[in-house]
């Protein structure tokens, strides 16, 4: 089952003490706390905050209706999500393990929220140099100017030996790798996304001894890929 954690980068994160809600139009969208925790993952601490959202989902489903007495289906609804962010105000990072559409939606609902002071971007990955510190190159997704098409998705074990794939990497058109790289003593399959995802495909083998390990293993990605010093 693939794992993923999404990553911003953040210049500023001010958020009041206590429980925060987060709201648009006067509507309650979930709250933000953050917890009594606090994380030293080698040279990096993080503080944690424990966040629940709820977002339009879109997916057919079936319901049962209490004033109709029936069921209906129906194509969009509310979902609530629980998950943690873990913010280093030394690294500049943020790290959450929800989706990035979650996250995505709900920073931009706590940037708008009174009282809260946030600046943050999406980080950008120079993946023509992470395909050369990739074992393998598996699969690259690119924008394109095709008549037609915006963008393209290929896959195999010499990917990066395509012309068109070349030229997307080179060029900063590719919003989407994935490649096999060695960290410690194994090998792991991953996906990076212009979007701020990370995703490993791979066991994460002695990583899931540790208390966080999709955000250790993430960590040691970014190092590994000399995202981070």
């Amino acid at each position: 089952m693939p794992e993923s954690m999404s990553v911003r980068i953040v210049d500023r994160f001010i958020i009041p003490d206590g429980n925060v809600t987060i709201e648009k139009a006067r509507v309650p969208l979930g709250k933000i706390k953050k917890d009594r925790q606090t994380l030293n993952i080698e040279r990096s601490s993080f503080a944690v905050y424990n966040c629940t959202f709820s977002k339009d989902v879109s997916e057919d489903i079936t319901v049962f209706i209490d004033e109709l007495d029936d069921y209906k289906e129906i194509t969009t609804y509310k979902k609530a999500f629980d998950f943690n962010i873990y913010y280093s105000s030394k690294d500049h990072l943020l790290f959450s393990d929800a989706n990035t559409p979650v996250t995505k939606a709900f920073l931009k609902a706590l940037r708008e929220t009174d009282g809260v002071d946030i600046i943050f971007s999406t980080p950008h990955f120079d993946f023509d140099k992470i395909s050369n510190q990739f074992q393998q190159t598996k699969g690259i997704r690119f924008s394109t100017t095709d008549q037609g098409v915006s963008a393209k998705a290929m896959s195999g074990s010499s990917v990066d030996s395509n012309q068109e794939a070349v030229d997307a990497l080179q060029n900063d058109d590719a919003t989407q790798i994935i490649g096999a790289l060695d960290i410690g003593k194994h090998g792991y399959t991953i996906m990076l996304t212009q979007s701020g995802t990370i995703v490993c495909f791979s066991k994460l083998f002695e990583y899931n001894k540790l208390e966080h390990p999709m955000l250790s293993f993430s960590l040691d990605v970014l190092k590994k890929v000399q995202f981070l010093s």
